[in-house]
């Protein structure tokens, strides 16, 4: 028979927000404001006959101390108690339940992580008086898989570093750290019975210097690198479980794999030896599919097993070149023998060998969408980063999934177009879109659903060399996919952003913890008018003011026209960091595309008109600038409104091989009258990133057509996939 207090959840399903109730990151499921509040003392006696009490109290005894000015300790004396914790086997895992009256506070739980996060609760909910509005709270987790990535092969950070960043995600429920712990660029975890994959590949000769997209490459010079004892490592296990959180690590293979191989490079194909790369992107030494490599990897996994208790165990799989292993005896001995017809089985049959192995140890294997390529093993769960599809597939055929496409939840991307924006991979994701995001497809059936486990951020660290560049690109974006996976019901975006803005910002602010700024950005929209754009100017914040009109038009010209503006914006009167806006006015501008060929995320900023929206490419790129496409004919036409003369169009492409960005090989431009009947005006070689075609004619309809090459060639990152083709700008004029 459950409690009284229990039942009483079911009168609250339609209670409303209040102030208090805002300060609490990600938001309770169900949250009853009442009248009067509980003044606290500068100790706060906790009582509880569940022996985990203890450890929780002392994983949070800091965060009291620093954010509330709280001793927070154990007592067994009822009468000295304020805070009473009960264990309620009755309630669903990780939820808890408070009644805070204006004498005590009692606690309902389910499990350890359901008593960490209701005494978290109490500490956001504590105001700088040392008060608490008497409520009555009811929470739950939507997804059971809550997680943060964290790559520490590209970039090396201390264990305080680790555990400083791990209390903050912990705050913020999140439930799972998956370690990024090798890649081309270092193997961080100690392997006793390999101790060359530390001593050799835990450290590189050199870095590069800047964005991989540089050409000429510059490099420094200085040997780089780290790895983690094991007994590190079970130390921050330990240190993880304590505040709710499991850590799921990942051992990369059979791609990525530099590091091990220049530690072990008989375990290649070639047997040829390589030093730890010193930049970033995809490379051709993999681990080769012979006997003795996978014995190799399942003594590593072996050993990974005696550290991390997890369930599952990542392996990587993702962005494999398979032409060391066309051309290696033992491999094709391989294929031959297991009767696979291509490499892409070949890949499936080392992931097979893989999981077979973790299930014998009573684990579960966990990699990367491309996983699925060549067969997906029995039991093997997915991690979708190449958009949903790979998770829906995964989902569809019964295995369990975890979302993380690139589109929403890939952190190595920009979160402005500000100037002051720290150096990154590329992307654009701010936190409105990381907000938006939805990790349950909406194509799969309620049977398929189940099958989501939930979601997770990822940090990729090439352009992170502090665990402040770390913690400025996560935060607060990971408070927005915290609610997102928290929540079942999400508050409007606007109240969430103000919230976090009078409420969490300044917490990070007294621990120390760096954000980006990007939250204060006021945005600007170009909206299309029959005269050209107009430029509007709002914020999301209550508090900001603009020292401009919150109207810009930029009209339609016949030449080439390039305006500048700048935004001055204050939040609560004090100066913010300024906005520089440049738009090209032409022609075309804020005319509509129909694509014949669709955009691919996350390289789809205003869409509709994204390439006649005034905005041109710049370097460092960012996918505001740009509209990417991944296919090796891409098509679309701008309609003019009207017959127009006009005597050049100019069109610009991104070329960027290191991030898989290729020119097209040729470009053809069509025109029409009726947007029916179409005939050719050019086709040429694509010359250079800018390209002019000048020609005198006159049409309402351009159809504009860029030829790509089918595959990247061999020898170069992403080797065999279809290469991203960016363009900017269509710039026309008479």
């Amino acid at each position: 028979m459950k409690s009284v207090f229990y039942t009483l959840w079911f009168f609250l399903i339609s209670s409303s927000y209040s102030i208090a109730q805002e300060s609490v990151f990600p938001s309770p499921k169900e949250y009853k404001k009442s009248s009067g509040n509980l003044q606290l003392e500068e100790i706060l006696n906790v009582f509880g006959t569940d022996t985990n009490l203890r450890i929780a109290l002392e994983s949070l005894h800091e965060r009291f101390e620093n954010l509330n000015s709280i001793h927070v300790q154990f007592t067994n004396n009822k009468s000295k108690a304020v805070v009473f914790c009960v264990k309620n086997e009755d309630l669903s895992a990780e939820s808890y339940q408070i009644q805070i009256t204006d004498k005590i506070i009692q606690i309902s739980y389910a499990d350890y992580n359901g008593l960490y996060y209701s005494l978290l609760s109490i500490s956001q909910l504590i105001n700088e008086k040392k008060q608490i509005n008497c409520a009555e709270i009811s929470d739950m987790p939507r997804f059971s898989y809550r997680g943060t990535h964290l790559d520490c092969s590209r970039h090396f950070y201390t264990i305080p570093e680790i555990k400083n960043f791990i209390d903050e995600l912990a705050a913020l429920k999140i439930n799972r750290f998956h370690w990024h712990l090798t890649d081309d660029q270092g193997w961080r975890i100690e392997i006793k019975k390999y101790p060359k994959l530390t001593t050799v590949g835990g450290f590189r000769d050199s870095t590069l210097i800047g964005h991989a997209r540089n050409n000429p490459a510059q490099y420094d010079t200085t040997r780089y690198g780290g790895f983690y004892t094991q007994k590190e490592a079970k130390d921050l296990v330990e240190y993880c479980k304590n505040r709710g959180m499991t850590i799921v690590p990942e051992i990369e293979l059979p791609g990525h794999a530099r590091a091990a191989l220049a530690a072990y490079p008989e375990m290649g194909c070639s047997g040829e030896f390589q030093p730890v790369a010193s930049t970033w992107g995809v490379f051709q030494e993999v681990f080769c599919s012979k006997e003795q490599t996978l014995t190799f990897l399942k003594d590593i996994l072996t050993e990974i097993m005696t550290v991390f208790p997890s369930e599952t165990i990542h392996i990587g799989g993702d962005e494999v070149p398979k032409e060391s292993w066309k051309k290696c005896a033992k491999c094709q001995l391989q294929k031959e023998k297991h009767t696979l017809k291509d490499e892409f089985e070949l890949q499936a049959f080392i992931i097979h060998e893989m999981e077979m192995h973790l299930r014998a140890n009573g684990r579960k294997l966990i990699g990367w969408d491309e996983i699925l390529e060549g067969g997906l093993a029995e039991n093997a769960q997915v991690m979708s980063w190449q958009g949903i599809s790979g998770g829906i597939a995964a989902a569809k055929s019964g295995h369990y999934v975890v979302m993380t496409p690139g589109s929403h939840c890939y952190f190595d991307h920009y979160q402005s177009a500000h100037t002051n924006e720290q150096l990154s991979w590329g992307g654009f994701t701010p936190l409105s879109k990381v907000y938006s995001f939805e990790p349950v497809p909406e194509e799969l059936t309620l049977k398929e659903k189940s099958f989501i486990l939930g979601a997770q951020a990822n940090l990729w660290t090439e352009y992170l060399p502090t665990i402040q560049n770390v913690e400025i690109n996560a935060f607060p974006r990971i408070v927005a996919l915290a609610e997102v996976l928290w929540c079942e019901k999400k508050k409007p975006y606007t109240e969430f952003v103000n919230s976090l803005v009078e409420n969490y910002l300044p917490r990070l602010d007294k621990i120390g913890i760096s954000y980006s700024k990007a939250v204060f950005d006021p945005d600007y929209s170009c909206v299309p008018t029959s005269k050209g754009i107009e430029i509007h100017l709002k914020s999301v914040l209550n508090n900001v003011q603009f020292k401009e009109d919150s109207v810009q038009l930029i009209t339609i010209s016949k030449k080439k026209l390039v305006q500048h503006f700048e935004i001055s914006p204050s939040y609560k009167n004090d100066s913010i960091r300024k906005t520089h806006i440049e738009l090209t006015s032409h022609l075309a501008l804020g005319k509509s595309i129909n694509y014949l060929t669709e955009p691919k995320e996350p390289y789809t900023f205003q869409k509709d008109f994204g390439l006649t929206n005034g905005i041109v490419g710049t370097k460092p790129w960012n996918g505001k600038q740009w509209i990417g496409f991944r296919e090796d004919t891409i098509q679309f036409t701008i309609d003019l409104e009207k017959k127009t003369k006009f005597s050049s169009i100019e069109f610009s492409c991104l070329s960027e091989n290191n991030s898989w960005i290729y020119l097209p090989k040729n470009y053809a431009v069509l025109s029409s009258t009726d947007g029916i009947t179409y005939k050719v005006v050019n086709v040429s070689k694509w010359c250079g990133e800018k390209n002019r075609l000048s020609t005198h004619f006159k049409a309402r309809y351009l159809r504009l057509v860029f030829y790509q090459n089918s595959l990247i060639p061999a020898g170069s990152p992403g080797e065999g996939f279809i290469p991203w083709t960016f363009i900017d700008e269509i710039i026309i004029t008479k």
